[in-house]
Parts: structure tokens; sequence; C-alpha cells
């Protein structure tokens, strides 16, 4: 059913007070967690659980939700994010609603059990359409009732966006064993995939590969990082050889923390944090 291997909770955190809060739930590939936040976009509480090498099945997040008291407390309002690298990004001119399928079919593997859904970044002009197991959608929207459903790519555009301003750039998120990297240039979204990678030295070849599809320039173009890293590891030395221009993301702009670790915090959950500007 998973175990908790991080919880940040905030001396300010009152749990009789979850109905004027807002809930943000990240399924990963292996992994599933959540933060509370204020109206004020103060982090009050955050769960990651690892699933130890499994997905989440629409039984083991039912066990959870049934568990866990954050999560089947009542709140203001709830965003779900799905992080499957089973996506594939849209432009809107090209966009038919009709064709979720057709846009999958060619780099996906389906399943008869696979919902398809689709996400409008309306900022970027883009929809992500992506596949999901249909049981665990089915569950989390009964759960969480009323909560809004994304694919998390559209949650880490959104922060990208917002907190560097559009900035030019890539983007390159860390999360499960996976690199999900975006490039924005001159405002607009120029470049997004998802890439599976089993040590530091494929994740080197996959992000020099973004840059090679992106045509950017090593030496000149800044790359933003966040989600599960840290700058004593393998991919960061490997990484900094390559591209000098690396900086974390820090989303603190917008989010209030009462951590002494706050800039860890607001990049290696930059994702959750995203997710709550949607």
């Amino acid at each position: 059913m998973g175990k908790i291997i991080q919880q940040l909770i905030s001396p300010t955190f009152e749990l009789s007070h979850t109905k004027t809060y807002e809930l943000s739930i990240l399924v990963g590939v292996d992994s599933f967690g959540f933060a509370i936040l204020s109206d004020q976009q103060r982090l009050l509480a955050l769960r990651q659980y690892s699933l130890e090498g499994s997905p989440l099945s629409a039984e083991s997040l039912e066990a959870l939700a049934r568990k866990d008291e954050y999560l089947s407390a009542t709140y203001r309002n709830s965003r779900l994010a799905f992080a499957t690298p089973r996506q594939v990004c849209v432009p809107e001119r090209l966009y038919n609603p009709d064709d979720h399928l057709t846009y999958l079919e060619g780099s996906v593997r389906l399943t008869d059990q696979d919902t398809v859904r689709a996400d409008h970044v309306a900022s970027l002009q883009t929809y992500f359409v992506y596949a999901v197991d249909g049981r665990l959608e089915a569950t989390a929207q009964r759960l969480f009732a009323g909560c809004r459903v994304f694919h998390l790519g559209h949650a880490l555009l959104e922060g990208q966006r917002r907190l560097t301003n559009q900035a030019d750039g890539a983007y390159f998120h860390l999360l499960d064993g996976h690199l999900f990297a975006s490039v924005l240039q001159n405002g607009t979204l120029a470049f997004f995939n998802a890439y599976h990678y089993r040590s530091a030295k494929d994740f080197v070849y996959y992000a020099m590969l973004v840059f090679e599809q992106a045509v950017l320039g090593a030496e000149s173009t800044p790359v933003y990082l966040s989600g599960q890293l840290v700058e004593a590891s393998e991919i960061y030395r490997l990484l900094s050889r390559y591209l000098p221009l690396m900086e974390f993301m820090d989303s603190r702009a917008v989010f209030r923390f009462d951590l002494e670790n706050d800039r860890e915090v607001a990049y290696q959950y930059f994702d959750l944090l995203s997710l709550s500007l949607l």
C-alpha cells in the first residue's frame, strides 16, 4: 500500500480547518504524494509515499485514502495530476477531440482498460493527450469528489511559465526515474517530452537529445531544474559538464513555507506546488 518517505507539517496546520484549504494530489509512476495549501499559497502539509516499484492501483489508492486522515478530509478545492509518460502534445491549431486515439496510437501502448484524456493548456496553445488506467481514474474521481484532473505536464508548464515569466530555456523535471523536459522559446512551448532513464549517463543522453531536437545552444541556454534531484548527485555533476547555465527552480516568490529547508522543498516539490496554480 506504500509507506511515507517524506512528511512536512507546518505548525499552523489545523486538520479541523481543511474546508478552507486546498489539496493537490500527484499520482506518479511508482509514487504518490499530496500537498495541502492555504488560500494564501502557504504550504501547510505534504506527504510523499513510495509504492516500492509498483504502479498505483485503484485498490491501493482506496486503501491510502481510507488510512490517511488528511486524504479523507474535506477541502475547499482539490486537484489531481497523473504523471504518466504515456502522452503526446498537440498544438491547439491541429487538435481535434475526435482524434485522441490517433494521436496516441503511434507512440503509446494502450490497453482496453485505459482512459484517454486531454488537457487544454490555453496559455501555451497546446493540448496534452494522455492515457491513464480507467479504474484508477474512476476511483480517484469517486474518492475526491469534485477534484479537477490534469496531466503533470500541464502543472509543470503553468509553474514554469508563471515563475520565470515565460523565460526562454530548457526545463527538466525529475520524477520516478523519468525526465519530463520542456522548452520555452519566445514565450511559446517549443518542445515537451518524457523519457525513462536508468542511470545518470542515460539522463545526460536524454537531456542532450532535448537540446539537439530543439536546436538549443548548450553554452547559451539556461536550464531550470526541479523534482527529485540534489546538487551532490551524479546526475547534476555530469550534466553540469555539458550545460553550464543550470539553476534550480525557485517557487518561493509565490509560495510560503514554514520550513528551514524551504529552498529544497521549493524545487523538489515543484510539481505539487505548481498543480495548485491550476
